[in-house]
Formats: C-alpha cells, structure tokens, sequence
C-alpha cells in the first residue's frame, strides 16, 4: 500500500498527540523523521541519549534526538490505511520506549 509522504506525516502527527500528555510533557529535544528510502531492517530507528540519561551536567548543547520512521518499509508491510495507521502507532510507541530509556526486553513485554 502507498500513501502520500504528506498523509503519512498526518498519521504520525495524530498518533503523536493520542500519547498521553504525561508522557508528551517529558519529550524534549526530539525530532521525528519521514524517510522514503527503505532502511532494509527497520521500520523505525532511534538516534540519541535515552531521556534517563540527559540528567547530567555533561548534557547540554546538543543536537536533537531523533526518531527515523521509515515509510516504504512500513507501507510494505500493510494493504489497508487503518493497518497502516496502527502500524505507525506501533513504530512510533516502540520509538519513544527507546527515547524513555526501555530496552527491547521490556519493550516486547508491552507488545511493541
């Protein structure tokens, strides 16, 4: 299935704000990213300093963190929009477990 990237970007956007405000109000310092091209392993990837960690006097001055979603890969995966929209809520939910600190382990232990 294949969308527009400006679609796509909608749905992210929607399921960015369906976060819970709690969990909202600790995002700092982050961007989320819409890649086309296929990252042939991922359908979302993590860059950064968990938020656990960025507590340090040695945490100041830099650059955002970032989450990467890879469209195409997720398209791949889905035939419908509505499989396509819980999907991206899945890659973005697993996405923000790393920015909070959790690892893999924990993360499939809540289904993401």
């Amino acid at each position: 299935m294949k969308i527009s990237k400006s679609r796509f970007e909608e749905i992210v956007y929607q399921k960015f704000l369906k976060i819970p405000k709690e969990i909202r109000e600790k995002i700092e310092n982050l961007e989320i990213i819409i890649e086309d091209k296929p990252s042939s392993h991922f359908l979302g990837l993590y860059h950064g300093i968990p938020f656990p960690k960025r507590k340090t006097p040695s945490y100041s001055l830099v650059l955002p963190d970032r989450i990467v979603i890879f469209k195409r890969d997720i398209e791949k995966q889905v035939d419908t929009e509505e499989e396509l929209e819980k999907l991206i809520e899945k890659v973005l939910l697993h996405e923000i477990g790393h920015y909070l600190g959790l690892n893999e382990k924990q993360l499939k232990k809540m289904g993401l």
